[in-house]
């Protein structure tokens, strides 16, 4: 009898047990850790940009943290519009965004946008900053070698001079249209559909102004086929120590577009993977030595951050360029 007791105590364990192996509610500790399988960092801008270099410097070390397979993808177009949409319509759990200010300008700039940048996506870590510079070709460096000159230049022709943009939603673009009118700067808009074209056309004098990350055009500027004309920001870049900032180059004092590069996760992902995707970003701060050799490489700021911080720091920059936007008259189309 205690026997028969005995084995239908131990069947009644095992089948409960089973049952909650079973269970559609388990708790996040019991389920396997986030991530299971590989992990997608989609770019909304092409190869060789700032965005895409710093994706991909970090990738592997994510994947020593993480111990599965990250892959960088391009989807580039749009202003970041196309990779957002991808990332949205993905909604796999492990295909995350790597999305620049673009992302979330287009809410300002484009008409029946298909998806909300302040609602559909969770800030999850704002991963690097990086400053953006005025730059110009080796021919047009010959008749304007400063930014007070180039001014003066563009107001030699009714259409100015042609900048080389991104898309009117990208954040090139509308930093230009911020910008330019204070410094009395006149162009057209010639626009690429990435950082490879956007360069060779300005190098051809196709274009003879464009905005860019340091890191995109470093090859050119040292082989003086580029030269850079002002940083917009309010401190000279390190690695340019001889270029002004747009305040001392022409006594510019307004609204100075920064670019940057952050971590977007779609909206109902689970907090635990979150929070997991925050803490490997983290971590890849908390490393000193290698986060300020990489510094030095891209001429940007990683950063130390968290999913609260971002979300407050990204709603107080949409609330930003809204307000700019209305001041110079910048509609959605």
């Amino acid at each position: 009898m205690k026997f028969q007791n005995a084995c239908s105590s131990r069947r009644n364990f095992l089948l409960g047990a089973a049952a909650v192996s079973l269970s559609p509610h388990l708790s996040f500790a019991q389920a396997p850790a986030w991530p299971t399988r590989a992990v997608k960092i989609v770019v909304g801008t092409g190869p060789g940009s700032g965005t895409d270099t710093i994706t991909r410097l970090l990738a592997p070390r994510l994947e020593a943290i993480w111990k599965q397979p990250v892959i960088v993808e391009n989807k580039a177009g749009a202003g970041g519009i196309i990779g957002t949409e991808y990332v949205l319509a993905a909604n796999d759990g492990h295909t995350i965004l790597m999305a620049s200010p673009s992302m979330l300008l287009a809410k300002y700039t484009t008409r029946h946008l298909r998806f909300d940048p302040l609602t559909d996506l969770i800030p999850v870590y704002r991963v690097f900053n990086t400053p953006v510079v005025f730059i110009t070709n080796a021919k047009t460096a010959q008749r304007a070698k400063t930014m007070a000159e180039l001014v003066a230049l563009s107001k030699s022709s009714p259409q100015g001079i042609f900048f080389a943009g991104a898309g009117r939603a990208s954040f090139f673009n509308l930093a230009m249209a911020v910008v330019a009118k204070p410094m009395g700067l006149r162009y057209t808009a010639v626009d690429f559909t990435g950082v490879g074209p956007l360069t060779m056309a300005l190098m051809r004098d196709d274009t003879q102004l464009a905005i860019s990350a340091h890191i995109s055009v470093k090859g050119q500027l040292d082989s003086k086929e580029l030269h850079a004309l002002a940083v917009i920001d309010s401190h000279r870049l390190a690695a340019l120590p001889d270029v002004p900032t747009l305040e001392e180059a022409v006594g510019y004092k307004g609204f100075l577009p920064i670019s940057w590069g952050g971590i977007f996760a779609p909206k109902g992902t689970p907090a635990e993977a979150v929070n997991t995707i925050a803490r490997a970003f983290g971590t890849l701060y908390a490393d000193e030595a290698a986060r300020k050799a990489l510094e030095a490489r891209l001429s940007g700021t990683l950063l130390q951050s968290s999913p609260a911080q971002f979300a407050k720091e990204y709603a107080e920059e949409a609330n930003g360029w809204k307000n700019t936007f209305a001041t110079v008259g910048i509609v959605p189309e």
